[in-house]
Formats: structure tokens, sequence, C-alpha cells
């Protein structure tokens, strides 16, 4: 095995050598055809998706939803706004105006085709032209559920609005988009506020919420790790070596995601940064071990046999025990844990894959590019000494 690793790792350092501007036009080409997949990512709101559907449990409930159909239940609140200071605020959620704003806006969503049902003591007085406090109060008295609906200090009040939603993000937003509308053009008595909640409500801002974390985790943990980078190797260029072929690797990852079809989940919508922490340090061993050879005054062609050999053994028996580690996480039976799995384990070969690869060949361009601008810079500065040299002083 050691052998086979030798001689593979050594042969690939000298095509790095000798087809480095090659090389880096193909990593290039290959990030930008892996890069358009990343329009096509997702990220799947649909807990049921991630569930393990196989389970009896699951089977049923499918079933049930396929036979009676899917019911989610979003609530409204209708509150006493105690910051409104009128002589004309309510101050009982039970006022016959209250009452009056709930019985219109429960007549307008039960015309709504998504609508399967609603609840709310306004239900106690349907087909009823008007209210009047002594008909609420006989009303409410008569009904002992309609308790259920109010607060014990009277005020709140609450709404129970019944829909076969779906659980993809799109819809929920369509439907939270209805009943704010309704709720809008609903007149509301002086004192009085609505707000809108419920599972469906809650599970769509969870994932406003992780989307906004892990852009905003990301570009921290990339700054953070690049400026820590500048630190470690006492050079812009020198941490850009490292950050660059590291940052190939996540685009090569979520590209893939992206063309594959596989959506980020719950589980996995932190992807980025974890690949970014877990990652970095096989390019750090790269860059270190090359520079040590060089430091020897050893030519390029052997500094770079050394480091993708010494370097290449170490790395690759460190990611392929943490691509198994994430891998087997495939056997799971949750789906949400297998995607995660999966995902990090592409995503720690990408990074394997951009050290031993990408790595040398930028290693090799930066220091052919310094060779080359440091001798155009002392052929200037040779030309500039001879033109003074020639001048009578």
């Amino acid at each position: 095995m050691a052998d086979f690793l030798q001689t593979n790792l050594t042969g690939l350092a000298q095509i790095q050598k000798k087809h480095t501007k090659i090389l880096a036009i193909a990593v290039i080409l290959m990030t930008i055809f892996l890069g358009i997949g990343l329009k096509d990512l997702t990220i799947n709101s649909d807990f049921r998706k991630e569930m393990p559907k196989e389970l009896p449990i699951f089977k049923l409930n499918d079933r049930i939803t396929d036979k009676f159909g899917g019911q989610d239940a979003v609530v409204i609140a209708v509150e006493i706004d105690d910051t409104v200071d009128s002589k004309n605020s309510v101050r009982d959620i039970r006022d016959p105006r209250v009452i009056q704003a709930m019985m219109l806006l429960d007549e307008d969503l039960r015309g709504e085709a998504s609508v399967t049902s609603v609840s709310s003591p306004a239900s106690f007085f349907r087909g009823q032209n008007g209210v009047t406090p002594e008909n609420i109060t006989k009303t409410l008295r008569s009904n002992q559920m309609a308790d259920g609906f109010f607060s014990k200090n009277y005020k709140m009040a609450l709404m129970f609005v019944g829909a076969d939603i779906g659980t993809g993000e799109e819809q929920i937003q369509i439907f939270d988009n209805l009943i704010q509308e309704h709720i809008k053009n609903t007149p509301k008595p002086t004192g009085v506020k609505f707000g809108i909640t419920g599972a469906p409500i809650i599970r769509m801002t969870i994932f406003d919420l992780l989307e906004r974390d892990a852009v905003l985790t990301l570009a921290v943990s990339a700054i953070i790790i690049l400026l820590l980078l500048f630190v470690m190797q006492r050079s812009f260029t020198h941490g850009l070596l490292v950050f660059a072929p590291l940052s190939f690797g996540l685009i090569w990852t979520m590209g893939t995601l992206g063309w594959l079809g596989i959506p980020l989940s719950v589980a996995t919508v932190g992807l980025s940064s974890m690949i970014l922490g877990l990652g970095v340090e096989y390019g750090v061993f790269v860059l270190s071990r090359y520079k040590e050879e060089r430091a020897k005054n050893v030519s390029q062609l052997d500094s770079m046999k050394t480091t993708v050999y010494a370097i290449g053994t170490a790395v690759i028996g460190s990611g392929l025990t943490t691509i198994v580690g994430f891998g087997v996480l495939s056997f799971a039976s949750v789906p949400m844990i297998q995607h995660l799995g999966q995902t990090l384990a592409l995503g720690i070969a990408y990074c394997l894959l951009a050290a031993l690869f990408v790595n040398p060949v930028f290693i090799l361009l930066e220091e052919d590019y310094e060779y080359w601008s440091t001798h155009r810079k002392l052929e200037k500065l040779a030309m500039k000494k001879e033109m003074h040299a020639q001048r009578v002083r």
C-alpha cells in the first residue's frame, strides 16, 4: 500500500509541476461547471421528507392524510392593545365590536377554498345580523365551550383556522399571505390587534432564520479563518493559497448538491461553515511542508514530490477516516441524519481533493509568479541603476 501511494503521489507531483497552468485552468473550469449547480441548490422545508416513512407510524399517518386530507392549524390571536390610550378603546375582548370583527373575518376565511374550518367565538353567532352585549353574555353562558376561546383575564381571544396547507415553504408563505390579507381588510375596533401563529407559520419562520443564519455563519467563519491564515502564514498570498482551494472545495460540494437535486435540510443548512472548519487544516499541512522543503534549497519538483507524498499519505488517512465516520450515518434510520452524513462526507472528500490536487498547483503558480515579479523588479532597478551611473553627478 505504501509503495502504491508513493508511486502515485510522486507521479501526481510530477504532473502538477509539468502541467501547472493546464491543471489550474481545468480547476477553474471545473469550479465554474459545478458552480452553475449552485443556482439549483434549495433548502427543504418539508419535515416529512426528512422522516423515516417506512416505519409503520409514518405509513399510517400518510394513509390517514391520503384518505382524510392533511390538517394544519393556524391560530389568529385577537388581543387588546394596551398601548392604545383612547376612550373608545376596547377593554374587554368580549366587546360586541370585537365579536363583530371576528364574525366578518370568520365569514371571509370560510369563503377561501384552502380553508377547511374556522373556529372562534364568532362561530356561536353565525347567521345573526348583529350582536348585543346581552346576546353575547347569554350565548357565552349557555355554551361552556366558549370559554376555551378566551383568556382568563378576557384580554385575548383565539380563532383556529384549519387548512391543508402542505409542508413546503412556498405553500405556507402563500397561506400566510392570504390570512394576513384578510386580517388587513377586516375592520377592527380601536385598541385591538390581530396576530397570526401556529405550527406552519413557526416552521416557516424557523427556516427563514436558518437561511439567514447559514449565510451569516458562513461569512463570519470565512472571514475569521482567512484572518487566522494571514496571521499563521505571515503572508496574504500564502493565506489565500490555503483558503482559495478550500473555497473551491466548498463550491464543488454545494454545486454537486445542486446538480444532483439534493436540497439542504435543517440538519445540513450549516454545511458551509462545517466544511470550512474541517477542511482548512489539509491546506495548511501542504503549504507548510512545501515551504520547509524549499527552505532546504530543494528544487520545486523534489519539494513537491516530498510534500505530496508525505502530506498526501497523512491527509488521505485522516480524510478517509473522517469520510467513513460521516458516511456511516447513511445507515441511520432518519433521512435527516443520512443526508447530514452524506453531505459532510462529500464535503470532506472535496476538501481532500482540493488539498492534494489544487493546493500544489496554486502553490507552484504563486511561487513562479513571485519569482517572475521579483526578477522583473530587479531588472527595472538594474536599468535604473545603470542610467544613474551614466549620468554626470
